[in-house]
């Protein structure tokens, strides 16, 4: 009867120590996604203003509404360059009365004559058009992205 008690015991311990090393993987790539992120948009930052006329024409018109945010102050954003969403201070949309939302939730970016959304491993997911992301999705007019309690829509 110990013994049986005690081969449990083991079985318990090893799948605890098994959760606890997916969940230190899972922050250190979260942390190492959002550093690198941090860093492109320091570095973009610095070269603001020396874009190439080929990638300013190539730029997409999409804007970003912020439809229902949970203080009620309604803001456009235009997509020419990334936009970060989270109540983070760094973020381009902060979300200050958004508890659902992460620090540094997701990112709407172009590429080429296109707009993505991307969620950055938060604890809430993002979604598009009520599915929730698993990577990079294109975005179009009329598409609504909810992070926590805050529903963006992508206009013009």
């Amino acid at each position: 009867m110990a013994n049986g008690l005690l081969e449990i015991l083991r079985y318990f311990l090893l799948a605890l120590i098994w959760l606890f090393i997916a969940y230190a993987a899972r922050t250190f790539l979260s942390d190492h996604r959002r550093y690198r992120l941090q860093r492109e948009a320091a570095l973009a930052a610095e070269g603001a203003g020396r874009a190439a006329p080929e990638e300013v024409e190539t730029r997409p018109q999409l804007r970003l509404r912020v439809a229902e945010l949970s203080d009620g102050r309604p803001e456009t954003y235009d997509v020419g360059r990334e936009v970060t969403v989270g109540r983070g201070e760094g973020c381009t949309i902060r979300v200050l009365a958004d508890s659902y939302a992460s620090s540094l939730h997701a990112r709407v970016f172009p590429r080429g004559a296109e707009v993505w959304v991307e969620d950055l491993g938060s604890t809430n997911g993002t979604y598009l058009n009520e599915r929730r992301l698993d990577g990079p999705v294109r975005l179009k007019r009329g598409d609504r992205v909810r992070v926590g309690g805050t529903v963006i829509e992508v206009i013009r």
